[in-house]
């Protein structure tokens, strides 16, 4: 009975103390994270002028559920029934706080410049095209680095600046190169796909360290020592694309025709000797002059391709002209064996969509992507998840894989390659950090693991990241590229 009576004491002595410092108008307790107001990301208008640094949003948190007050006196009730006190009853229990981490040390501030396409004009005439918000996938990556503590790096933290660019204009391009260089002094850029005029542009004239996600020539990393590519240069794409397309019997007793821009030549002329020294010969060759939407080629190259007796069609133009020579074909009832591989950017489930379906259905084609794993039934890598998963958490927009896979998915998934292998650089970067320190650390990644593509290996002297490929095959049943076997390296 004394048991229950001393309880009952510490219980009323609770009560009034509870009643003293509570209230709605306690302005002692510091209220959660979500108090903090979440900046919304800027809808990017038609000029390229550097938008500002995008704020992540706070995270809405919510208080534990409490107990009741007569839970919580019922349960102290039945304990005083069945538990005897002890000495230490009297005395008030001593909780020793958990230290808080010390907060991270910024010693400086770098700018970082995301360039990426416009492409508002093709998206208005077909949804399928529109990819997304880049400014809000890009600040979904650096929030999610803050969030598990990956900034600041070395002492440095990252803004972010953006630029956008027409695909189809090479002055709009290298207008996004002098913005960065001249009026928003970053420290390095990220860029997106057909950008690689403007990429050159920032490593060469303004030896800004550039990763850039689409291949070039090669004598364009030799002028541009600063560049980096997440895709293969254009020589091994095709010399790789000459070994795979070789081991499949594509072009044994095949009459071969070949439609190329001049924007390649040196790829072109790898790819000519590849296939001089695997045995095989080309009838006929058409060079597009065109920039932009197509060319005067596109018809003539079927023209000369059909009077050739052409039947094994290697396309190494744009889209556009991919298109164009297509539908060509179709009104000339002439159907090739399409020979296709990762080109310009028409190995995507969106961009073959958009091609002549009675052309292209059943075309099977070397890749260095990852496009055709969700149709395959594959099971996504870490890098692809872990990206979809930031953005959807910091975005609060599911993003389901589906196939067909969508614009959207792909340059989700291309934002999160181009700011991984930048964080890779500047982790290895060390304390001082420089852009030659940044220059180096990126050329000793190897074997390094992308959500969208091959994994990337860089050395000295080599900036062209991706070295590994794959075979899908295209349905018109489904448009959608298919996965046909698992990545492998180059030369093997």
């Amino acid at each position: 009975m004394q048991s229950a009576s001393r309880a009952l004491a510490c219980l009323l002595v609770a009560a009034m103390v509870a009643a003293s410092c509570g209230g709605d108008g306690d302005s002692s307790v510091a209220g959660p994270a979500a108090d903090q107001a979440a900046v919304d990301t800027p809808v990017p208008d038609t000029q390229d002028e550097a938008a500002p640094a995008v704020a992540a949003p706070a995270d809405d948190e919510q208080p534990a559920a409490q107990p009741s007050t007569e839970e919580v006196t019922r349960s102290d009730e039945d304990a005083a029934d069945t538990v005897e006190p002890s000495a230490a009853d009297d005395e008030p229990a001593v909780v020793e706080a958990e230290p808080e981490p010390a907060p991270a040390v910024v010693e400086r501030t770098i700018t970082i410049g995301v360039a990426y396409p416009d492409v508002s004009a093709f998206a208005t005439l077909n949804k399928k095209f529109s990819i997304g918000d880049p400014e809000q996938q890009a600040a979904a990556v650096l929030d999610g680095w803050r969030r598990d503590g990956l900034l600041p790096v070395n002492g440095t933290d990252i803004e972010l600046v953006f630029r956008k660019y027409s695909i189809i204009n090479t002055s709009d391009k290298l207008g996004v190169c002098t913005g960065f260089a001249q009026d928003d002094d970053v420290f390095a850029v990220v860029s997106g796909r057909d950008f690689t005029v403007g990429a050159e542009c920032l490593a060469s004239r303004f030896d800004i360290p550039t990763i850039d996600l689409m291949g070039a020539s090669p004598s364009v990393y030799d002028r541009a020592p600063r560049l980096f590519t997440i895709r293969p240069n254009e020589a091994d794409v095709l010399r790789a694309y000459v070994q795979w397309a070789d081991s499949q019997g594509f072009f044994d007793g095949a009459t071969v025709g070949v439609f190329w821009d001049t924007r390649s030549e040196e790829a072109v002329e790898a790819f000519k000797e590849a296939m001089a020294a695997a045995g095989h010969s080309i009838a006929v060759e058409v060079a597009s002059d065109g920039e932009g939407i197509g060319s005067p080629q596109d018809q003539i190259s079927v023209e000369r391709f059909l009077a050739a007796g052409v039947d094994a069609a290697v396309l190494l133009v744009g889209t556009s002209s991919v298109t164009n020579f297509m539908h060509f074909a179709q009104s000339q009832n002439y159907r090739p064996a399409y020979r296709s591989m990762e080109w310009a950017s028409h190995i995507g489930d969106v961009a073959s969509g958009s091609l002549p379906q009675e052309q292209y259905d059943g075309t099977v084609a070397m890749t260095v992507s990852r496009v055709g794993e969700i149709a395959a039934g594959m099971q996504p890598n870490a890098e692809t998840e872990a990206c979809i998963s930031n953005y959807e958490r910091f975005s609060g927009v599911d993003i389901a894989p589906t196939s067909p896979e969508t614009a959207e998915w792909a340059q989700i998934l291309y934002t999160c390659d181009l700011m991984s292998v930048l964080l890779a650089g500047l982790q290895g970067a060390g304390d001082d950090l420089t852009q030659e320190s940044l220059v180096a650390a990126l050329e000793s990644l190897q074997g390094f693991p992308l959500a969208a593509w091959g994994n990337l290996t860089y050395g000295p002297g080599n900036h062209a990241g991706v070295q590994q490929f794959r075979t899908v095959e295209w349905s018109a049943g489904c448009l959608c590229w298919t996965a046909r076997t698992d990545m492998v390296d180059f030369n093997n």
